[in-house]
């Protein structure tokens, strides 16, 4: 109930006096009910940015990707949640290449040699990744 409150409070003030603010969260249904845009960060990397409805409905980047699908459906509440192999890598020994590439079901050679540069996939959406996905499909 109180975290309720303070996001109504916030949401007011910022119409009231037009103001942005950043939300640093991992609780999804929030960022989906009062974000406008939407930045993705693995490993202390920006890995995906874009639009809110963006983000959630056309997912590029694959963390972004199995984040959302281990994400409950109210829809769907039997439906099998997705995860994400391995765990996240401590921050004083980050791998080389892409951050996300151990944990990657998409990753290749590449993604061990090189970081990636953020690409932008349609207007004002950018992904970090040598393969964004451009339809917002998991793909397996």
């Amino acid at each position: 109930m109180i975290q309720a409150q303070i996001l109504d409070l916030l949401q007011e003030l910022q119409k009231e006096i037009d103001v942005s603010f950043i939300v640093v969260t991992h609780d999804l249904g929030i960022v989906a009910e009062i974000c406008d845009h939407v930045m993705v960060m693995y490993g202390g990397w920006q890995v995906e940015y874009g639009t809110a409805e963006v983000i959630f409905n056309q997912p590029s980047h694959p963390y972004t990707q199995r984040l959302l699908a281990a994400f409950p459906d109210i829809e769907n509440p039997r439906a099998e949640l997705a995860s994400i192999p391995g765990h996240p890598p401590p921050l004083d020994d980050l791998p080389q290449g892409c951050r996300f590439r151990p944990r990657c079901h998409l990753a290749m050679e590449r993604c061990a040699r090189e970081a990636p540069l953020a690409v932008e996939v349609s207007p004002g959406h950018f992904a970090r990744c040598f393969f964004p996905i451009e339809s917002g499909v998991l793909r397996e």
